[in-house]
């Protein structure tokens, strides 16, 4: 077999006497052999923009490359948030909030514009509530409501009542201090501003009061009317349509001049009659 030989300072070494590591990788050195790998550490921080690059590995071919970084993430084309109505907050940057603020809401005094009601239940859920829906009983009856219905928003004593009111539980009573008036013709039909009354017919002639039906003058049971003769003529209480009178005889004519009667509703159409009568 021949011999090879070859002199030392005869191989090809290289000239390489050092591998240092620059951006974005480490590793090296200065003798042996030397790697060298990536370190995302040792670059700057930059933010990325759509048509920045980004190195992948593509696990298809297990190859190392660069992509956009708009085929990565979908980045939006959204430049800024306004807040709009009923609404606070917003922004052109960053993460941005928005708010529900009420308090822009149009004010309304119609009844119809009050549809729904935004409501949160204990498990925070949220939903619209029509007011029909809305039951009185869960809520905090500070006012006092009672489950009484109807239109009357006042009570006023008439002539001959005291008391009523505008609030609240409200009485009448017959109000024991009578008013009078005098009256001179000879026909006189009761009114119901004579509730509470003294009438004085005075009239030298045959004088006619008339109690009239509740179709036409609704006295409420229990008015009183007091009708004196103050004239020499003879003064007779009458029934009108429907009427009846209830007295003792059936007298209704008043006996005599100064003499009074008094007249009392005890029901619809049926009146008391008592007092001087002849």
């Amino acid at each position: 077999m021949p011999r090879i030989s070859q002199r030392v300072d005869q191989v090809s070494t290289g000239d390489i006497s050092g591998v240092t590591a620059g951006d974005g990788l480490s590793g090296g050195g200065t003798s042996g052999d030397v790697s060298l790998a990536l370190d995302a550490n040792e670059l700057t921080a930059a933010t990325a923009v759509s048509t920045d690059y980004v190195v992948i590995e593509d696990v298809t071919d297990n190859t190392t490359k660069k992509a956009l970084v708009s085929d990565i993430v979908s980045l939006g084309d959204i430049t800024g948030v306004t807040a709009g109505n009923l609404l606070d907050g917003g922004g052109t940057a960053g993460t941005v909030t928005l708010d529900v603020d009420l308090s822009e809401a149009s004010t309304s005094t119609t009844d119809g514009d009050g549809d729904y009601f935004l409501v949160v239940d204990s498990a925070n859920a949220q939903y619209k509530l029509t007011k029909a829906n809305i039951n009185l009983s869960g809520m905090n009856n500070d006012a006092g409501w009672t489950t009484a219905t109807g239109d009357i928003d006042g009570v006023t004593a008439g002539s001959g009542l005291t008391g009523g009111g505008t609030s609240g539980t409200v009485e009448l009573a017959l109000d024991p201090d009578l008013s009078t008036l005098e009256d001179t013709t000879t026909a006189r039909t009761l009114a119901l501003t004579d509730a509470g009354q003294l009438i004085r017919m005075n009239n030298a002639g045959a004088t006619t009061v008339t109690v009239p039906p509740n179709s036409s003058v609704a006295f409420g049971v229990g008015a009183q009317v007091i009708v004196a003769a103050k004239g020499a003529g003879t003064v007779t209480i009458a029934a009108g349509a429907g009427v009846t009178l209830r007295s003792k005889d059936s007298n209704l004519a008043i006996d005599g001049q100064y003499a009074t009667a008094s007249c009392v509703k005890i029901a619809t159409d049926e009146w008391l009659v008592f007092g001087a009568l002849a």
